[in-house]
């Protein structure tokens, strides 16, 4: 069930994902400004995540993930009506309430048995690519061909607005609390110095902890810059259209998709988490410099096959590091700390794309994150020394 509402949701997502950026130049904002704008999700996603993963350790997972449904309801709704820079600006606070995935990989992590964990987790993230993988291409019909300022942006709105009323009456109507009375029994009869343990302070001192938010955070703050420029680099390379960057965009969603729900729980048992986050930003950067080089629409479908197989590899095996160690009364807190570190690393990088983009060239966004992925591998390092010590200290 819960499989079903975050693809539900992450539909509404996907669909508005490749139109975000024709909002912003139909109403004459300059790339610098608008990129920012577009960053402005990322922002109120980093202190809603943080705080809705805290939340939903105390009152429950359910009433989170039905506050956030409902706040995303309502600023697709406002985004239908965006006439204005200020309204536009004003829709972003969807970032508020996407603090949900730490609610849903914490719902996952309650239910799954500790062996099953990371398959479970891998489940989410793969609903999440799947949303983000028909989302753009309905987004792309609903649009249908043309340039901003002949796109229709009105009807994919309404659409995601819809799609969101239903994923919120589905959770009220079908899906259960996973934080029961017996799962709190079990953890209030944990010993007062034990829960001490695991105070949010204790945590956050913990150095493989520190390593694994330095590292999110670096490698994120790269990617929101592909992530925020894409669909405006298309547009200005290659003349895409939104139907182009739409079937791109789902593309790189469905190969996601497919790696989480097939290949990548086989991979961590047998490789293990952190080698495969090595393995991932490998990828990151080989894509990146292949989107810099790319000199045809087709050299950019490669490198879009090349990152999915990195974001695919990269995020979830960070949660299953976080989601397997943390105890169940801080996991929520954790996992959102997690998510939060990205909201922030996605806001910092996607809202200085926009700078690096209009003065130093199209591409050499691409090409400074694929070099800024040689520290990254040093810090892969430091993760898997921290790792270590800390299954010897155990």
């Amino acid at each position: 069930m819960l499989f079903g509402v975050v693809f539900v949701d992450l539909l509404g997502l996907g669909i508005l994902m490749p139109l975000i950026p024709f909002y912003g130049v139909r109403l004459g904002i300059s790339t610098g400004w608008l990129t920012f704008v577009i960053s402005l999700h990322a922002l109120f996603q980093f202190v809603g995540a943080a705080l809705l993963g805290r939340w939903s350790d105390r009152v429950g997972r359910r009433p989170v993930l039905m506050l956030s449904m409902a706040g995303h309801a309502l600023a697709y709704g406002l985004l239908a009506l965006s006439g204005s820079v200020g309204v536009l600006v004003l829709s972003r606070l969807s970032g508020f309430t996407s603090g949900n995935l730490s609610a849903a990989y914490a719902y996952v992590s309650d239910i799954a048995p500790a062996k099953d964990r990371t398959r479970s987790l891998a489940s989410i993230s793969a609903a999440f690519a799947l949303g983000l993988t028909i989302g753009p291409l309905i987004g792309g019909v609903l649009a249908g061909p043309g340039d901003p300022a002949s796109a229709n942006l009105v009807a994919p709105a309404v659409a995601a607005t819809a799609l969101s009323t239903i994923s919120l009456i589905s959770i009220y109507l079908w899906l259960p609390e996973s934080r029961t009375d017996a799962h709190r029994s079990r953890q209030s009869a944990v010993p007062s110095s034990a829960r001490a343990s695991v105070a949010p302070f204790v945590w956050w001192s913990e150095r493989w902890v520190q390593s694994i938010l330095i590292l999110t955070w670096w490698v994120i703050a790269f990617s929101a810059m592909r992530e925020t420029l894409f669909a405006l680099w298309l547009f200005d390379k290659f003349t895409a259209d939104s139907r182009d960057i739409g079937l791109l965009i789902g593309f790189h969603g469905l190969l996601i998709a497919i790696m989480q729900l097939q290949v990548t729980g086989r991979l961590v048992a047998r490789w293990g988490e952190s080698r495969l986050v090595g393995v991932a930003i490998l990828g990151f950067a080989a894509s990146w410099m292949g989107l810099a080089w790319s000199d045809s629409i087709m050299n950019v479908w490669g490198a879009m096959a090349v990152s999915a197989f990195a974001t695919a590899l990269f995020m979830t095996s960070l949660q299953s590091l976080l989601a397997e160690r943390a105890p169940a009364n801080t996991r929520g807190m954790l996992l959102g700390t997690l998510q939060s570190s990205t909201s922030l690393a996605r806001f910092m990088g996607g809202a200085l794309s926009g700078l690096i983009y209009t003065g130093w060239g199209l591409d050499t966004p691409f090409l400074l994150a694929a070099l800024a992925m040689l520290p990254a591998l040093a810090l892969v390092w430091v993760l898997r020394g921290h790792m270590l010590a800390v299954q010897v200290e155990s």
